[in-house]
């Protein structure tokens, strides 16, 4: 049996590096030299070996929405894949870039000293008030930010993104749809005699919106350490990167959708699976895992993983289900190759989700049903006055992104009265 997990690695890998070549020759004005597109036509070929290990995919794991997977159009602001490459430059194009030409300070710097430099560009954040920026960061920065923050990301990495040129876009969808009378997107189909009348069906569509929704970062510091900071400006990049990553990871995890993203815990498609009849307070059990896992929709096994929440692990590591009449025990939680799984999927542990006993601490979720929208820009300014009797400067970083599921709803299966979806949740104990 293929490890789909493994491939889909490889497959982003391979993906990557064909996008860092060509970004590379574009910038240069160049075509691509023999030996590049040699390269290139070989990650091509075994990208397309990759795939045809894949399963077969439901329309529902929507894996050819944008094109095709791993080829994407280099300019940038192309639907990236969940087994695409989301750096800075696959997502936004080698185009446009604004570069900080001044090698005697940097860009933080230069902001931190509240002195006029010729190269910051400030620039409105929000179209309706001017005065909602900062200085626009240049691109060598916001890149390295980005790409910090989704290596430390657990959705992003893993599902749809779609790179905003404008604070809002529109993406078609389908109705998810009741499989006892139709299909996805209102798919019907009947036999019939030579001759006979077809009954005919529309198709079931909606409109998603993506609406850029402003996230503001805050650092606060001593003048002194603003002006010697260790490590320079690699640790301011540092820490707003991993900042990033963790509100980027909550919003799409726990967002109420009302100003700001909605996540998946709070999403009308996400099921929740009630708890045993007399499970003790802030417990888990087998039955927990195994019903949630019975109302996974199937096409979203192979791309889905346990989003559990940190303080759980001593219970996991002691919790086992009994095999046999001789009283065997197997641990629920196992380790194999440095991956912890449950039930053969993947776990992440992380601080992320909703407390240990409450709802939403334990989610099984295919990421691939969620999309982000991203703008490329970000900002960042400081000020001397909000805490200017302590000797203090605060900054701010700001940055725009949306996201939601792909689904609007539960799908219903054939019976009538089962429903499965991509994302379940365990309700509180």
């Amino acid at each position: 049996m293929y490890d789909y997990d493994k491939i889909k690695k490889d497959i982003a890998d391979a993906s990557a590096a064909m996008s860092r070549i060509q970004d590379r020759a574009k910038e240069e004005g160049r075509p691509l030299t023999t030996k590049e597109a040699g390269i290139v036509a070989e990650l091509e070929v075994a990208i397309s070996e990759e795939r045809k290990k894949l399963p077969v995919s439901d329309p529902l794991t929507l894996q050819n929405l944008g094109g095709s997977l791993g080829i994407k159009d280099v300019r940038g602001y192309a639907l990236r894949g969940p087994v695409e490459a989301k750096d800075h430059r696959s997502l936004y194009g080698a185009a446009d870039r604004y570069q900080w030409e001044d090698k005697s300070i940097n860009f933080f710097d230069a902001v931190f000293s509240g002195r006029h430099h010729p190269e910051l560009i400030r620039a409105a954040m929000s179209e309706t008030v001017p005065s909602d920026g900062g200085f626009l960061v240049p691109t060598e920065y916001s890149e390295k930010i980005h790409n910090i923050s989704l290596e430390n990301e657990i959705i992003m990495p893993r599902c749809f993104v779609q790179p905003m040129k404008s604070a809002s876009i529109k993406i078609p969808a389908m109705t998810i749809g009741n499989h006892s009378t139709s299909l996805y997107g209102g798919f019907t189909a009947s036999y019939t005699a030579e001759a006979g009348t077809i009954d005919e069906a529309s198709p079931k569509t909606r409109n998603m919106e993506l609406n850029a929704k402003k996230l503001t970062g805050l650092l606060r510091f001593s003048s002194e350490l603003a002006a010697d900071i260790p490590g320079g400006e690699g640790q301011i990049v540092q820490i707003c990167g991993k900042g990033l990553a963790w509100y980027r990871d909550r919003a799409f995890l726990k967002g109420t959708g009302a100003g700001q993203p909605l996540g998946i815990l709070n999403a009308g498609c996400t099921i929740v699976v009630a708890k045993e009849s007399g499970q003790r307070e802030d417990t888990l059990c087998w039955e927990n895992f195994t019903k949630m896992l019975g109302r996974l929709h199937p096409a979203s096994f192979n791309n889905s993983i346990w989003i559990i929440q940190v303080s759980a692990i001593p219970q996991l590591l002691q919790l086992s289900m009994a095999v046999g009449t001789g009283g065997n025990a197997i641990p629920v939680l196992s380790e194999s190759g440095g991956v912890w799984k449950i039930l053969t999927r993947p776990v992440i542990f992380t601080e992320k989700t909703e407390k240990l006993g409450d709802q939403g601490d334990v989610i099984l979720a295919d990421l691939s049903q969620y999309v982000v929208g991203l703008r490329s820009e970000m900002r960042f300014d400081t000020s001397i006055h909000v805490h200017f009797t302590t000797d203090e400067l605060l900054a701010r970083l700001i940055e725009r992104h949306d996201g939601q599921p792909l689904w609007d709803a539960p799908l219903t299966l054939e019976d009538g009265t089962t429903t499965v979806s991509p994302f379940v949740t365990l309700a509180a104990r």
